[in-house]
């Protein structure tokens, strides 16, 4: 998701069946983490709410909204993606909440004559568990019903959290897991990882797949971090595995709706606003003994 552009191997795994994927087994999983969202979410902010599980924007950059480049860190400029994640604290939400579902709304930015956006032309939302969840070996999941139109870049992803030095957020290794990522093709979804290689040398390992499902209906999403394998789950069916060379330091879990970008391009001119990624329930597990 950060450095997408066009690099996408996009190769099927001829080891996966509709009926052949292992089922999952949750046997040596310890809940850690869950949110039904029967609550109103429970949004991170450094003054109003430091204890908050969901924060909505990245670890990098500047982080006051409405500090000089505080929009930085709310989008991936790299990437040429075109939404502003509104911070709710600030009165700029994409998201709807009823009991039982988040829902990020994208949609054409309203407050796009605000700086604070860098003016850029969607409003949509992400939300990270940077600041309240992170495991290094376990399984992760989410159940979501996903938009579809060209343009729209839901994903489920995890990267390495942040080490701290002297208050300061480090960069973590250039590693990265895509539980899916959709770019608004009917049924189709792509699963992603990202190798430990220097930052001008990454290039993922991506497997497209083709699920015969309607994905705008609530599925769910899963990934296993073993010490030896990385395991991809879809309804809780293994759907891709490779060996895990690179992940064995802490990860935190990130959902997201981006618009736009070097990969899915701009949204199509008939799109219909706002584009919903509603999520049931988000879920963290760690290896039991781990």
């Amino acid at each position: 998701m950060i450095v997408r552009a066009l690099l996408l191997a996009a190769a099927l795994w001829a080891g996966w069946s509709a009926s052949g994927g292992a089922t999952l087994d949750r046997a040596a999983l310890r809940p850690v983490f869950t949110d039904d969202f029967d609550r109103a979410p429970d949004f991170w902010d450094a003054q109003k709410n430091p204890r908050g599980r969901w924060k909505t924007n990245y670890w990098f950059g500047v982080q006051p909204t409405r500090a000089e480049k505080g929009w930085e860190p709310r989008t991936l400029t790299p990437n040429g993606e075109l939404q502003y994640y509104g911070d709710p604290a600030a009165g700029m939400s994409a998201f709807e909440w009823k009991p039982g579902t988040l829902t990020i709304a994208a949609r054409p930015n309203p407050y796009r004559a605000d700086p604070a956006t860098n003016h850029l032309p969607y409003l949509s939302g992400l939300i990270t568990t940077e600041r309240s969840f992170h495991f290094t070996y376990g399984y992760v999941e989410a159940r979501v019903a996903l938009p579809s139109g060209k343009g729209l870049w839901p994903a489920f992803w995890l990267l390495p959290v942040p080490q701290e030095k002297d208050g300061k957020p480090q960069q973590p290794p250039p590693t990265e897991i895509d539980v899916f990522e959709s770019i608004g093709e009917p049924g189709k979804l792509y699963f992603t990882w990202f190798p430990n290689l220097p930052q001008q040398q990454k290039k993922p390992d991506g497997m497209a797949w083709a699920s015969g499902a309607d994905l705008s209906q609530f599925h769910t999403y899963g990934m296993m971090v073993t010490p030896k394998e990385l395991i991809w789950y879809f309804d809780d069916r293994a759907v891709r595995r490779v060996p895990n060379r690179d992940y064995h330091q802490p990860l935190y879990m990130l959902l997201n709706l981006a618009i736009g970008g070097h990969w899915p391009g701009a949204p199509a001119s008939d799109q219909k606003w706002p584009a919903r990624m509603k999520i049931d329930w988000v879920r963290g597990y760690r290896l039991t003994g781990r």
